[in-house]
């Protein structure tokens, strides 16, 4: 919000039922964005105004120190917008956010802090007929249930950032209210006895091939960015390795997953793999359903490891091309551990 100023026009009227009319003025901004309203002592934006962007968005609420403060609305032009409370141009206390998208319909009311959803309900409505609804408290969702032609899912616990539930109870209730499956889940495993699924990675001996018995791998990271991220190659048909390509480090997410596009790119060059014949649905950052094939990929490289039989989800969405390293991939190791000072994930054989 702190842009350099070029033009000031007084207007004569109440636009914002100020009560010191002399005070609403309009200001273009170098950016091509306008404001319309009062301000303070020192020309900031304080008060009652509207804030126009040059991409078409506005904003029309209070304003305190050139910043979105207090109550207001910001409007997108596609439709989208939020209504509620803000503190320094963020999201802060009630509000209602209502995002458009090609394919789904997301409505967020409760709390919001620092721009997160906090505390409350969202609901997402697909075009497809799917509808959604999470409950948050405290920043966790607590919550999730699914309901679509066949069937609704149901479950109550403590969740990955992906959406998928980490800890407690899902089940599957067909159209009549008949319960089909119900599972209970610690850590991201379905509690089965002695069972072990086979669409899950589990640290065996074997698997793990190399000298050493820790591996010390640096994350890389770019500017002014906090995501991480960890360079994996992969052995193809030819016994040789492939290129680096980067993964997104998720210590909240479970899954080991690869994006659409790379997935692609791996087969051109031979990826030596086994589809396992399973679909799996999991949620995507938008938090619109995503199938996912599930393959056991036969060797790949981290640090100076080779490991093998790892468990990956690929995406079959044309434009899902995030790659995941979650704590699915991890539970490969005897032990692993990431220092969040020096940006180093540790690998124990």
């Amino acid at each position: 919000m702190k842009k350099q100023l070029l033009i000031i026009l007084l207007f004569p009227f109440s636009l914002f039922s100020q009560t010191n009319t002399d005070c609403i003025v309009e200001r273009e901004l170098t950016s091509g964005d306008i404001y319309i309203g009062c301000l303070d002592v020192e020309g900031r934006f304080t008060g009652k105004g509207k804030y126009m962007f040059s991409n078409g968005n506005f904003y029309t609420g209070e304003f305190l120190k050139g910043n979105f403060e207090g109550y207001g609305k910001f409007s997108e032009t596609d439709g989208s917008y939020y209504d509620g409370y803000w503190k320094n141009d963020k999201r802060n206390g009630k509000g209602f956010k209502l995002d458009i998208s090609e394919n789904q319909e997301r409505i967020s009311e409760g709390e919001f802090k620092n721009n997160i959803f906090y505390n409350g309900i969202i609901k997402i409505n697909f075009q497809n007929g799917i509808k959604q609804k999470k409950e948050f408290k405290y920043g966790d969702q607590v919550s999730f249930i699914q309901t679509s032609q066949d069937y609704t899912i149901e479950s109550y616990g403590t969740y990955f950032s992906d959406g998928t539930l980490k800890t407690g109870t899902r089940q599957d209730i067909s159209q009549n209210g008949k319960l089909i499956v119900k599972n209970e889940f610690k850590n991201g495993d379905k509690i089965i006895g002695s069972e072990r699924s086979n669409i899950k990675n589990y640290p065996i001996k074997d698997d793990i091939e190399g000298d050493v018995e820790s591996s010390v791998i640096d994350l890389e990271f770019d500017e002014n960015d906090n995501t991480k991220y960890v360079n994996l190659s992969f052995l193809n048909s030819k016994r040789s390795q492939t290129e680096k390509f980067r993964f997104v480090f998720d210590t909240g997410a479970e899954v080991f997953s690869i994006g659409f596009n790379l997935f692609n790119k791996l087969n051109e060059n031979g990826l030596d793999y086994v589809d396992l014949g399973i679909v799996i649905e999991t949620v995507g950052i938008r938090g619109e359903p995503i199938q996912n094939k599930v393959i056991k990929i036969k060797e790949l490289s981290i640090g100076q490891y080779k490991v093998k039989n790892v468990i990956a989800f690929v995406k079959t969405l044309e434009t899902a091309n995030s790659s995941l390293l979650g704590i699915g991939f991890l539970k490969k190791f005897s032990e692993a551990q990431w220092s969040l000072i020096s940006n180093q994930l540790t690998l124990y054989k």
